[in-house]
């Protein structure tokens, strides 16, 4: 899980410490300008989407070289999981 935040202008530096805090303890926390923000919910809110629709699209070709659905989904679903690590 990773998530980014921005400070206002009135927050303090411990304020900081403790968005970060909170943030840090299920995932990863990025402190960025404000004016990021709309670029981090176009690429971490809608990404799995596409993320989705290309795995479905992997298994699709597995399901036409002659795979089950089912292997076809799981091998599209883990080699993008072990590519992400």
């Amino acid at each position: 899980t990773a998530a980014a935040y921005a400070l206002g202008k009135e927050c303090k530096a411990e304020d900081g410490k403790l968005v970060e805090g909170i943030l840090s303890a299920c995932g990863r926390a990025y402190n960025v300008k404000e004016s990021l923000l709309d670029a981090v919910t176009g690429l971490s809110g809608s990404g799995p989407a596409y993320i989705y629709i290309l795995i479905e699209a992997m298994a699709d070709g597995g399901v036409r070289m002659g795979l089950p659905r089912s292997v076809a989904l799981n091998l599209a679903a883990q080699t993008v999981l072990g590519s992400a690590k």
